[in-house]
């Protein structure tokens, strides 16, 4: 399911929901198996993209926000709420502070990052997020995405 830049939209699909302001294009899809992926930005994304991004946030304009939640597979060792996944949700609002260049799984000029993973509602999942542009932008923009964030819906997989 994807969306465009027009008016305001839900997404909801695949277990997951969420709210995209007026300005902001989104989708969400399933490459393999059962995990899921959501892709928002404040810009109009690429019709294809990896997990994380790579095309999306190579197309961002100065001053965007790109936003990644992407569904782990358990097993493996890889189990819903322990281990890296242990935190129990997105810690709301997010801390400019944990924003960085390092932080970036593709690294570009006048980017930062950040990731966090948690589970919620039995699934392992990374929320990934870009930013570009002055402090005051991304103040700007950080505040929208806490709010958009908030939106969120978690459902158990099935």
């Amino acid at each position: 399911m994807s969306a465009g830049t027009g008016g305001a939209v839900k997404l909801d699909a695949h277990g997951l929901m969420i709210q995209l302001p007026r300005g902001w294009s989104g989708r969400l899809f399933r490459r393999t198996g059962t995990v899921a992926t959501l892709h928002a930005a404040s810009y109009a994304l690429p019709l294809r993209d990896g997990e994380f991004g790579d095309e999306s946030t190579a197309a961002m304009p100065a001053g965007g926000v790109f936003l990644a939640l992407t569904e782990y597979e358990t097993g493996r060792g890889l189990e819903a709420g322990a281990g890296l996944f242990a935190s129990k949700r997105i810690p709301l609002p997010l801390d400019p502070t944990r924003f960085g260049r390092d932080r970036l799984a593709h690294p570009r000029p006048g980017q930062l990052g950040m990731q966090h993973f948690f589970s919620a509602s039995g699934r392992p999942l990374c929320l990934y997020v870009v930013m570009s542009g002055g402090r005051g932008v991304r103040r700007a923009r950080l505040a929208a995405l806490n709010h958009i964030l908030g939106s969120l819906r978690i459902s158990a997989p099935g």
